[in-house]
């Protein structure tokens, strides 16, 4: 084989070239990189030998390759050829352009082995469902073509079956394109692999398989496009071969493509994505029902277990019948709930009736209508299904006018997973545990649907969700008292959380502030289940073990307060799992530690003789070995021993040196480890190399400080953009500034983080006069300077 020499260099260049090109971008850009790339292997491969061919398979075989994808090509080769000469040949192809850098996947195969791989082997029989010839003999790839479709037609439902389950694991790992913050756009739920999938679905080229997709299949190729480019432009911008679009390249992804923000190009995205969504679905659920009917038989119809008059099911989904009352007002909800809680889905053609016909959209609903709508919430997992279903032809937002300003609409929070739509439905499901155990289960459901409904517009979404539900629970028919208790679960939904996680618990002001704000036992108890629905609907770091003990702790305190049990007026300190060390340093005066796990977290104890600093001092150390504090406490106890437990996140694949950390502590509290010093050298570092997390809004630094939080200490809450050391900043100025921390809270939240501490003068004990407040405030902003 006598190949054109290609220089690593030049290929390198021309393709930054090409990538660089802001005139190039989605299709036109990936079919411009696909055609360099055949250029370069057509010159590589121009000496092939009689009997071989060089093939492109997979995604390039259609002719479209992103900046970061794989270029899948397959050297066919002659049935006796010897490995040397085989090895010898592929070397030649495949070296430059590794050389080069180019994501190559090559492979090598008689025609014969190559569809003995495919006969068993998903992801081959599907790469060789669609190949295209780039040197040599063209028969060889029509070859492996026939032949593999024809192994793929030989067991039709064995294939769709294999690829119906790789796609559910996919979509378990990567979550829904639409509703993640951060979508697999290639992976995920409604991503580019989905669209692919269908045509090779679609390759088996049976009647009935092609009929299962309710659209033509041309009309997925729009919403496809519009998320090639986005992972066309997200390769580009990044220069990183993910297809996860983040938080932190979406406004450089967004500029690119010429929306106007952030926002505009994921409402786009979501747009697109929940129409191959959409498809998919449908595609799997009819596929699943010809497997029913080749081995049982099918096409009876049955009535739901909650009956619905004028509503059946058919080949497992619910359909309407001529005598279905379509126009009385709660129609619509009766047939979603009932068909949710079985776990149907609604038909299309079912779907499009209902939109044709029914209520003018926001009138005033009936009690029916109401105890219909609170029936579907209670659904459970089927809930987000079946509302989108619905919303899908706008019947949801029908009833409910304000579910349009939320629906696809992102939070670009790292703190939060889903966008706002997905993540009020995933917090109606979560409640669905706690129906049974609640006195106004409807309410709950309710609440948690509109706790979030004021994001999006100008203002605190909390207060301008309080203004929306005065609208949307009156026309919804509740009385005003549910009215006001709905309005409070809207305005609170945060309080608990936010309290248990940055409020010295052991205070007795806390539970009144929370008391005094909550009113009543009732709405306490609702609060305390919508906290944990809304935390566990917002992201992994949202919910622990910790914080529902912390949720428990509070809220037992508050209903203390509402049935007014005494409480001690002195802060308590909890000393019953700090008891050994206690004793240790009663008994020797030394310091004493020890960690241990618990769920996520590593928990770390320090008991001690309180001294000036000694908090700074522990953060500092944990600084130094970048442990990642997500929340602490500092207590000290009538006889001046200094309490102080850490909850630190475990790192995946890094076990912590605690005897490091010990030594380090020790060494610093002697005076023989420098730590501002290390530290320094650590945040200039930090800063080089570390992106903080995105949100809407760049997180701010703020400063409170208030006598009025506590009966018997000033409170001092700081939010600030997370970063290095910042816990070991803040409570190294405190020392500085002379006061004492009687205790402390951090909360992470993604972005920011919240740090509470709760001060008093070293001079008397009390709080820090007002007239000293400005003053702080300044030193722990210059603490935080960058």
């Amino acid at each position: 084989m006598v190949a054109t020499q290609i220089d690593a260099a030049t290929i390198r260049r021309v393709r930054a070239q090409l990538i660089g090109d802001v005139d190039l971008a989605g299709r036109a850009l990936a079919r411009r990189l696909s055609q360099i790339a055949d250029s370069w292997l057509e010159s590589l491969a121009a000496g092939l030998p009689a009997g071989w061919a060089l093939v492109a398979t997979g995604g390039y075989a259609g002719a479209l390759l992103c900046p970061g994808s794989d270029i899948d090509v397959v050297l066919l080769h002659p049935p006796k050829e010897k490995e040397a000469a085989v090895r010898d040949v592929a070397e030649k192809l495949w070296y430059p352009m590794w050389d080069a850098g180019i994501k190559l996947s090559p492979s090598a195969h008689t025609v014969k082995s190559m569809l003995q791989l495919a006969a068993d082997d998903l992801d081959t029989a599907t790469t060789i469902l669609r190949l295209r010839t780039l040197a040599g003999d063209p028969t060889l790839a029509h070859q492996l073509q026939t032949g593999g479709l024809e192994q793929w037609r030989r067991k039709p439902f064995v294939w769709l079956q294999r690829m119906h389950e790789a796609g559910q694991v996919r979509w378990t790992k990567c979550g829904d394109v639409a509703s993640r913050l951060e979508p697999d756009l290639k992976d995920g739920r409604g991503g580019l692999r989905d669209y692919d999938t269908i045509r090779w679905a679609l390759a088996l080229d049976r009647p009935e398989i092609t009929e299962a997709l309710e659209l033509p299949f041309e009309d997925l190729a729009g919403p496809a496009d519009v998320l090639l480019a986005a992972r066309c432009e997200l390769h580009r911008v990044t220069g990183r071969f993910a297809n996860t679009l983040l938080l932190q390249d979406q406004d450089l992804v967004a500029e690119n493509m010429g929306f106007a923000d952030a926002d505009a190009l994921m409402l786009n995205l979501a747009g697109a994505a929940h129409s191959v969504e959409w498809a998919t679905d449908r595609f799997w659920r009819r596929i699943d029902r010809l497997q029913r009917r080749v081995s049982k038989g099918g096409g009876q119809s049955h009535h739901l277990p909650d009956e619905v008059p004028g509503v059946i099911v058919v080949d497992g989904e619910v359909q309407l019948t001529a005598d279905a009352d379509v126009d009385e007002q709660s129609f619509v909800f009766r047939a979603a709930a009932a068909a949710a809680h079985a776990g149907y889905p609604i038909g299309p053609r079912s779907l499009r009736l209902l939109a044709s016909r029914g209520p003018q959209a926001g009138e005033p609903w009936t009690e029916r209508t109401r105890r219909a709508f609170v029936s579907l919430l209670g659904s459970g997992p089927t809930l987000v299904s079946a509302v989108e279903a619905l919303e899908r032809y706008d019947l949801f937002s029908r009833y409910l006018p304000e579910w349009r300003h939320v629906r696809s609409l992102p939070q670009r929070n790292a703190f939060h997973t889903y966008t706002v739509d997905r993540h009020l439905l995933q917090t109606v499901a979560n409640c669905a545990e706690f129906l049974r155990v609640v006195a106004r289960p409807d309410l709950l459901l309710v609440g948690a649907m509109l706790h979030d409904i004021g994001k999006g517009h100008p203002g605190d979404h909390t207060e301008v969700g309080i203004q929306l539900v005065d609208t949307i629970a009156p026309r919804m028919g509740f009385e005003s008292d549910d009215v006001r208790v709905i309005r409070s679960l809207v305005e609170h939904h945060l309080l608990l959380a936010e309290t248990a996680t940055r409020r010295d618990l052991s205070d007795p002001r806390t539970a009144a502030i929370v008391a005094e704000a909550v009113l009543d036992t009732s709405t306490l108890e609702l609060l305390v289940a919508l906290t944990e629905a809304d935390s566990r609907a917002t992201g992994p770091s949202a919910w622990s073990n910790w914080k529902a003990d912390l949720i428990i702790e509070l809220a037992n305190a508050v209903a203390e307060d509402l049935r007014g049990e005494l409480r001690l007026s002195e802060p308590r300190v909890a000393t019953d799992r700090f008891h050994a060390l206690m004793s240790q340093v009663n008994a020797d005066d030394a310091l004493h530690i020890e960690h241990e796990p618990s769920g996520d977290f590593d928990v770390l104890r320090i008991v001690s003789r309180d001294r000036r600093g000694l908090f700074a001092v522990i953060a500092g150390t944990l600084a130094l070995h970048s442990l990642d504090v997500v929340g602490a406490s500092a207590l000290t106890d009538p006889a001046g021993l200094a309490v102080d437990e850490f909850r630190i996140l475990r790192s995946s694949g890094r076990e912590t040196n605690w005897a490091k950390v010990e030594h380090d502590l020790r060494s610093a509290l002697a005076g023989d480890l420098d730590i501002d010093a290390r530290l320094e050298q650590r945040i200039k570092a930090y800063g080089r190399t570390h992106k903080r997390a995105m949100a809407a809004a760049e997180a701010r630094l703020e400063v409170l400080v208030s006598n009025d939080a506590s009966d018997v200490t000033t409170v001092i809450e700081v939010r600030a953009p997370d970063g290095l050391a910042v816990l070991y900043r803040l409570s190294h100025a405190l020392s500085l500034a002379g006061v004492d921390i009687r205790s402390a809270k951090v909360a992470t939240l993604g972005h920011e983080v919240v740090d509470v501490f709760y001060v008093s003068s070293p001079a008397d004990g009390g709080k820090i006069p007002a007239a000293g407040h400005e003053a702080m405030r300044d030193q722990l902003r210059v603490a935080l300077a960058d």
